[in-house]
């Protein structure tokens, strides 16, 4: 609900102590309200407007230290009045113009940054989608000690080595729980040949084809490095050989080919990941379902009792050499 004067605790009491001419509580009943303005979460218009008659009668006259101290609580209110603010500048006080709202992205830096608060399961999916695109953010998350590592399956990319360890560890716990389409079967042997073609618009287009990877696919890695990684997730989902894999990798890229350690780190990760494992990390690095477009045939029991049943076929018999019939 929100604030309004109907909220406002009654201070009535203070109103009557105010007429009576051995106290001047003026200045308490002008901070108290400028307290209670201040904090409010939501100002409606009767609020600002029950305000706004109080405050712009009681500034004239009250003393200097409690108009600097009214000036200074009220600066970068955003729905200060204009009665207020002239009553104020009226004394030779100026109240600091509004502080413009953050936008989300800094609200966001700002959570993710704070380690005495809990991130909640909906401001962390908020939180995980900007971060595939940040890397600043993804990195203050990576680092947090409160998320679990399986939450943090989307930002894989942006892990160093251990980092990248724990969370393939937490998703491999569970990816054999779904199952795992088999993907196209000339899918291997096409990537095969666009590789030994050093086609690479081919092989990207026909992997992302394969495994129903969206468009941009590529543009979820951070750095041109990583994209070998998830060109390499991708690879193990297309179920591809061992012997395949390291072909592509010596075939397709020669940067990638002249460096030993880069295609002993491939080769690793395509060994330590399973197909289930990487078709799940695809899934979240990339926002997006993978492998779902084959594989698409919907699965009927033979038993079900919609299952139109085939009918029996007829024995096969050998034809019998028809007899001829004697005629004398």
């Amino acid at each position: 609900m929100p604030a309004s004067v109907s909220a406002v605790p009654d201070l009535s009491g203070l109103i009557e102590l105010s007429r009576d001419p051995a106290l001047d509580l003026k200045p308490v009943i002008l901070r108290v309200q400028t307290d209670m303005f201040v904090a409010a979460p939501n100002r409606d218009r009767a609020m600002i407007h029950a305000f706004e008659s109080l405050a712009a009668g009681l500034i004239p006259t009250v003393d200097e230290a409690t108009a600097g101290i009214v000036a200074d609580k009220l600066g970068g209110c955003p729905d200060l009045p204009e009665a207020v603010r002239a009553a104020l500048r009226a004394r030779g006080l100026d109240v600091a113009p509004p502080r413009p709202a953050p936008d989300q992205a800094e609200a966001d830096r700002q959570l993710a940054e704070n380690p005495g608060v809990l991130i909640g399961l909906r401001a962390l999916e908020r939180l995980l989608a900007r971060a595939r695109r940040d890397a600043d953010l993804a990195r203050i998350l990576l680092a947090r000690p409160d998320i679990p590592a399986a939450d943090l399956a989307p930002l894989w990319l942006h892990a160093d080595t251990e980092a990248r360890r724990a969370i393939g560890e937490a998703v491999e716990a569970t990816a054999a729980l779904r199952p795992c389409p088999a993907a196209p079967r000339a899918l291997a042997s096409a990537l095969v040949e666009r590789s030994h073609a050093r086609d690479v618009p081919g092989f990207l287009a026909t992997l992302g084809e394969g495994l129903g990877l969206p468009q941009d696919y590529l543009s979820a890695a951070p750095d041109p490095a990583s994209r070998y990684d998830l060109l390499t997730l991708a690879l193990r989902a297309a179920d591809l050989r061992e012997g395949e894999a390291v072909f592509v990798f010596l075939t397709l890229n020669d940067a990638v080919a002249r460096s030993v350690d880069r295609v002993f780190s491939l080769v690793t990760l395509f060994r330590e990941t399973s197909r289930a494992g990487a078709r799940d990390l695809l899934v979240a690095i990339l926002g997006a379902p993978v492998l779902e477009r084959a594989g698409t045939t919907e699965h009927r029991p033979f038993h079900g009792p919609e299952t139109a049943k085939p009918r029996a076929a007829a024995a096969l018999r050998p034809a019998l050499p028809s007899r001829l019939r004697r005629t004398n």
